[in-house]
């Protein structure tokens, strides 16, 4: 079992957010256009007790989702200060990991606190709502109206880390390379999605996905589904999704709904593996990756006053 830190510098436009299911979904379909169908299949028959890849969600180089600890309360006349911490996505990496051992939600909310006054904006992504025709597909003629999609543009980086068992690093490294030319995500077909990347198998944070008895919380980092064999929450958020089939399975329907626990939820967690592997589209082998890739902590867990 290795891990790996994948750094990714977007060339054109992407349609679709780096959510750590969709990102697996990429992977697995790329691993069978380059190495086969019958490899694939050997894979995921173990899938749910022995992943070959689980990612994490992608996010801006050098910061991780915010610890979603309840929000300080405090003065009522500091409450503008306090909405804007509460608004805050994204904590620097490093604070996480200089601080590993002793996250604390004091900690947490200083720290955001500091990036508010200092009035920076954080991480850079445009999001523009583009206005497109109506194609009649059986007359292949513009019908009247129009529909609109969300298009990303950006010039920050993007980073996600791999837990890789089962396969071999160079297997990783040319089905991403194979997803950079094909592109990520929605529209690749007419260009969205291509980026350029680096693969890093050392790296500084790598111990900190190992579990560790002395680190008995657990930081989220995927969309990760609720197992109660191996998480037990203590802070955080779900969301419902309705995954797509991809691949060649890509004009099909949608799979069946699903709740993730978002990024940033805390749990404490029992043994390797976190969350589970769900078969949504009821065909064999088929599955929902909702395993988690977080990082293990330290800390004091509770509801204080500012």
């Amino acid at each position: 079992m290795e891990y790996c830190r994948v750094t990714l510098q977007f060339t054109t436009p992407m349609g679709t957010s780096l959510q750590s299911d969709t990102i697996f979904g990429h992977l697995a379909w790329g691993y069978r256009y380059l190495f086969g169908e019958k490899k694939l299949e050997e894979l995921m028959a173990q899938f749910k007790t022995r992943p070959f890849i689980i990612s994490t969600d992608g996010f801006p180089a050098g910061y991780l989702p915010k610890p979603l600890f309840p929000t300080l309360i405090g003065d009522c006349r500091e409450m503008d200060h306090f909405k804007q911490v509460k608004k805050k996505r994204w904590i620097r990496d490093r604070f996480i990991f200089e601080n590993i051992d002793n996250l604390t939600q004091r900690k947490i909310f200083e720290e955001l606190s500091r990036e508010v006054k200092k009035g920076g904006e954080g991480p850079a992504e445009v999001v523009e709502v583009v206005q497109h025709n109506s194609i009649n597909r059986l007359s292949n003629l513009v019908d009247e109206g129009l529909y609109t999609t969300e298009e990303r543009f950006t010039l920050q980086k993007y980073r996600f880390y791999l837990r890789v068992d089962l396969i071999e690093r160079q297997e990783v490294e040319e089905v991403i390379g194979l997803i950079s030319k094909i592109g990520y995500g929605r529209d690749r077909s007419i260009g969205k999605g291509r980026f350029q990347f680096q693969v890093e198998w050392e790296f500084p944070e790598q111990s900190l996905f190992k579990p560790n008895p002395a680190r008995p919380y657990y930081l989220n980092l995927s969309n990760c589904f609720y197992n109660p064999e191996n998480i037990q929450p203590v802070f955080g958020k779900t969301f419902t999704k309705f995954p797509k089939a991809g691949g060649i399975n890509s004009n099909e329907p949608f799979k069946n709904p699903a709740i993730f626990y978002l990024p940033g939820s805390i749990f404490k967690v029992n043994g390797e593996l976190v969350g589970k592997g769900e078969n949504l589209y009821n065909r064999p082998h088929h599955y929902q990756n909702g395993f988690s890739l977080g990082l293990h902590f330290q800390g004091e867990i509770g509801v204080t006053n500012g």
